[in-house]
């Protein structure tokens, strides 16, 4: 009578590929994570935010009446150049939008004269 026993594991790899998909998924999703929040902390969203914080967090109460009302302040100190750099960008920005606007009526009008000649009714 012949007795068989089990065959010997083969040789391989120490470790099973399977265990590296959660692994690499896990690097990668750390990678994205890390390029979003260094997207957000470079945007002008935080910069504001971060203005907020900064002169929030020197707010005084001020006694507002009678009634013992108190309202929230924002401290004086602001940065004077600050307000004027925001003024200029705004008043740039109304002359880009008002510079848009003249390009649109101009496409509008080619738009319409094209179509008048193109109908042959017209």
């Amino acid at each position: 009578m012949i007795l068989q026993t089990p065959l010997p594991p083969p040789p391989g790899i120490p470790f099973d590929p399977n265990q590296l998909i959660p692994l690499i998924g896990l690097i990668g999703g750390l990678v994205v994570a890390g390029v979003v929040l260094y997207a957000f902390f470079k945007s002008d969203l935080a910069a504001a935010i971060a203005e907020r914080i900064r002169t929030g967090i020197h707010r005084r109460k001020r006694w507002k009446g009678f009634g013992q009302e108190y309202s929230d302040t924002p401290a004086e100190g602001l940065e004077s150049g600050h307000v004027v750099e925001l003024e200029q960008r705004v008043v740039e920005m109304q002359g880009q939008i008002a510079e848009m606007a003249e390009r649109l009526d101009f496409a509008e009008r080619l738009l319409a004269q094209k179509r008048e000649r193109s109908l042959p009714g017209a």
